[in-house]
């Protein structure tokens, strides 16, 4: 009995409910054709309407109850797509990787990160990289990943061939799946960066793998429009650079990070390019801050007549030259990051070094389908833009004749330039203003430069 009553309680209060509906429902509505006019709801949904304090609203039309509900479902389907659900790391294995990257480095402030907030406005290569990273859920952050680089490049300098090795999300395994079924992380990559950086290839790392300091040597290519230079002196001259000499007379001493200057040259070549292109190419186990570019200066300067190609042994001798005679390194521009040779990378070469200009089998590898489209876009387009440029030249005398143009300009010999000061000299004002700082209570400054002494 308790039950039956309880029942028809609910009936009544759902048959008061409809009443209302319809006695608030306006004139206008009540006008509306028969068809034109939902029913009233029913004892179910009146009971959720009451229980959920909803607004009794009156009946409407069916085009604008329709209306309605699509744009409802429009405004639902935005805020589902505008929600980003948090990643579920509690699930997420590592592993460790090597990737090889090239990119252009024209509009990048080098390779290495820089805390935003000392440089807001200096993008590099590695600031993007870590954003893509972080986008794809590669890795949780910048900091946790165990990262390592290989040739840290400067401002304006660009790669076809450097390193870098990190912690990364594995593919989860699914049961008879082989150990190595690992996700395409260069294509992953590649979609989301931008074209001037490009993931060429991925693997496993080794066991006790460091991208910097488990590389062999590092090989350096650098591009420059001939202008009528010898290029047999430049060769005699290239000749000098090779063995262990200390090059601090052709780099930008860094003397807070660097002590020992003594770096070994394996090889050297200087050839002719098509195009009107000249092509510098220098292997060794590493380099200094700036050392690529002050020594192809010099080498320019041979080339052009304004030096002999002596010069170079000269200033390698640091007892009879301890000061740097100042002139200005080679534009950035041309400069390139070959490749770096590893042991036990598949898309690496290996160990003898190649001779400098020349390839080893394991680093003619075939490069991600996605970077390899990009990277031939981008060099049809500067075959496009040198043509443009050449008939430009043209218009003002140059054009197929270009090469003969060498810049006229007064040369001042460089054992008869200013010089700059002595490692000594610098490391004894470092000292004086490191003491002044501590004196002061604040600590001295870092100088300018390259932690790991590349390019």
């Amino acid at each position: 009995r308790r039950l039956m009553a309880a029942v028809a309680g609910a009936a009544a209060a759902a048959a008061a409910a409809a009443a209302t509906a319809v006695a608030v429902v306006p004139p206008m509505a009540l006008s509306s054709s028969s068809s034109s006019v939902r029913p009233p709801p029913g004892p179910v949904q009146g009971a959720a309407d009451a229980e959920g304090d909803f607004e009794v609203r009156g009946e409407e039309t069916t085009e604008g109850a329709s209306g309605r509900n699509r744009g409802e479902g429009k405004d639902a389907k935005k805020r589902k797509k505008g929600t980003r659900r948090e990643f579920d790391w509690s699930k997420a294995t590592f592993g460790h990787f090597v990737i090889k990257i090239a990119y252009v480095g024209t509009k990048y402030f080098g390779l290495a990160w820089q805390d935003p907030s000392a440089c807001p406005n200096c993008p590099t290569v590695e600031s993007k990289l870590f954003e893509a990273l972080i986008k794809t859920c590669l890795i949780r952050d910048r900091t946790s990943c165990s990262y390592s680089r290989c040739g840290r490049t400067d401002k304006g300098v660009h790669a076809a061939g450097n390193y870098i090795a990190l912690q990364l999300r594995e593919k989860p395994r699914k049961e008879g799946a082989s150990g190595d079924d690992d996700y395409d992380y260069a294509a992953m990559l590649n979609g989301v960066l931008s074209s001037d950086i490009r993931m060429l290839a991925c693997c496993r790392a080794p066991p006790g793998f460091d991208a910097r300091f488990s590389c062999k040597y590092r090989a350096y290519q650098y591009y420059f429009p001939l202008c009528g230079e010898n290029l047999d002196r430049m060769r005699e001259a290239a000749q000098s650079f090779v063995g262990a000499h200390d090059f601090r007379n052709f780099c930008k001493m860094d003397i807070e990070a660097v002590t020992n200057y003594r770096r070994e040259v394996l090889s050297v070549s200087v050839r002719e390019k098509p195009g009107g292109v000249g092509e510098f190419s220098v292997t060794g186990l590493a380099f200094l801050w700036h050392q690529v570019r002050n020594m192809v200066a010099v080498l320019l300067l041979v080339g052009a007549g304004h030096e002999e190609p002596g010069i170079v042994r000269e200033l390698l001798d640091i007892e009879k030259h301890p000061r740097k005679p100042i002139f200005e390194p080679a534009d950035e521009s041309g400069l390139v990051l070959r490749d770096c040779g590893f042991l036990d990378i598949p898309f690496a070469p290996g160990v003898p070094a190649p001779l400098a200009g020349e390839t080893s089998a394991q680093s003619d590898f075939s490069a991600s389908a996605s970077a390899a489209e990009t990277l031939q876009q981008m060099w049809a387009q500067s075959r496009r833009v040198a043509a443009v440029q050449e008939c430009l030249a043209a218009a003002s005398g140059g054009g197929a004749f270009a090469s003969e143009f060498r810049p006229r300009e007064k040369h001042t010999p460089l054992l008869r330039r200013g010089v700059g000061p002595s490692f000594e000299e610098k490391v004894k004002a470092f000292e004086v203003k490191k003491r002044r700082k501590n004196d002061a209570g604040t600590s001295a400054e870092p100088i300018e430069g390259d932690g790991d002494g590349d390019e």
